[in-house]
Formats: C-alpha cells, structure tokens, sequence
C-alpha cells in the first residue's frame, strides 16, 4: 500500500513538473518521469525537444551525488537541444548555441556539462572579450551510451553510439563507436562486444628464441 501511493506521489510531481516544461516552450514526449525541477531558460526563437519515456532526475532521492537540478539553457534563437527517447539524465546542464542532440537510450550521470560554444571570443588588441559567444558547433551523442558524472563534453564533438565516458572525463575530439573515453586529456580504447562495442584488440603474441629459430 506504501508503495503505491509512494509510487502514485511521484507521479503527480512528475506530471506537475512536465506541465511545467511545456509551459516554459520546451516540446515533451509521452510517458516521461521528471523528478525535481529541472532549470529552463530558452532564447526566444530557441527549441528543446524531449522524446518518449525520457527520465530527468533533478532530485537527491533518487541520485544522492546530484549537486544541482537538470538544466537546459539556450543562448541564440537557431539552439536546438534534442532527446531522443528512453534518454536518461540526472543534474546535469545543456548549455546550447547550436545544437546538442542525445540519441536513445543514453545516460548522462549527475554534474556533467555539455556546452557547444567556446564561450569567448579572442583579439589581439585587447585579449579574451568580456562578450560572450552566442555561435558554437553542434554536440551529437549517440545511442546506448553511459556519460559518467562531471565530464565536460565541448564543441564540435560526436560520439558514437555504444560508448562510455568515464566519470571526470573531458571530451575535446570525437570519440568512436564502440569506445571507451576516460580522463584529461581522453583516451580512448575499445570496448568488448559485451558491451556494445567493437571488441578488443589482441596483442601480438611475443615469438621466443626458440620459436624464431625452428621457424
């Protein structure tokens, strides 16, 4: 009986929060759960588009590591923030002057950026502007990945489908399908097909003196 009502509490906080989004212009698919309220703030002109089933986790209950709530912020009138469905993030934050698109079934952990501007412009005379940089380069992530928390995901990125990010990682280059990204600056390495990914790769087996000298 606790639990259904436990379960029935946050589905109303859940649908409350979808209103919400809907009403702050964000397009929202079927069946999604949000728990905690997630931060909006959309240039005008601006779209995100969250699809069916997609999970936002803004709340400690469910996630003691989050530090803050899911956010999505745009900063021109072209930003587009696009999840597909079955996405799933916790206290994470979007940060758009492009596009960032999320493919099925990825996981972002909690405190991760993904940012798609350099955030400053640099001249000569005067250094790094005080003006911020509403343009950037779109971010693609694809489906099946696990982003661990606090990774920075920067401009101009694509990651495969099938990768993970390991927590902490800082993602500056693409990553291929199939691969594993981990620390600062990443490296890469394949996953096994287990996993999703491409296998591993085998090491060439050392020939012994004596296997050399009868062959």
């Amino acid at each position: 009986m606790i639990s259904r009502l436990k379960i029935g509490v946050l589905k109303c906080i859940s649908f409350f929060h979808t209103l919400s989004l809907k009403w702050q212009g964000v397009s929202m698919g079927k069946k999604c759960f949000i728990d905690g309220k997630p931060y909006v703030r959309l240039t005008q002109g601006s779209s995100v588009r969250i699809g069916d089933n997609v999970t936002l986790i803004s709340d400690r209950r469910h996630n003691p590591l989050l530090e803050q709530p899911v956010s999505f912020r745009t900063l021109s009138k072209e930003a587009v923030i696009d999840l597909a469905d079955n996405v799933g993030i916790s206290g994470s934050n979007l940060v758009c002057c492009n596009r960032i698109s999320i493919g099925e079934y990825t996981i972002v952990g909690p405190g991760t950026l993904i940012y798609d501007s350099e955030g400053h412009d640099y001249a000569p005379e005067v250094g790094w502007s005080q003006r911020k940089v509403r343009t950037g380069r779109p971010i693609s992530i694809g489906s099946k990945c696990f982003i661990g928390g606090r990774c920075m995901i920067m401009s101009g990125v694509t990651i495969g489908d099938n990768c993970v990010i390991s927590a902490g990682t800082v993602i500056t280059q693409d990553v291929p399908a199939g691969h594993k990204a981990s620390g600062n600056p990443a490296t890469y390495e394949p996953l096994p097909k287990i996993l999703g990914g491409v296998g591993r790769r085998k090491k060439k087996a050392d020939i012994s003196p004596i296997d050399n000298k009868n062959s």
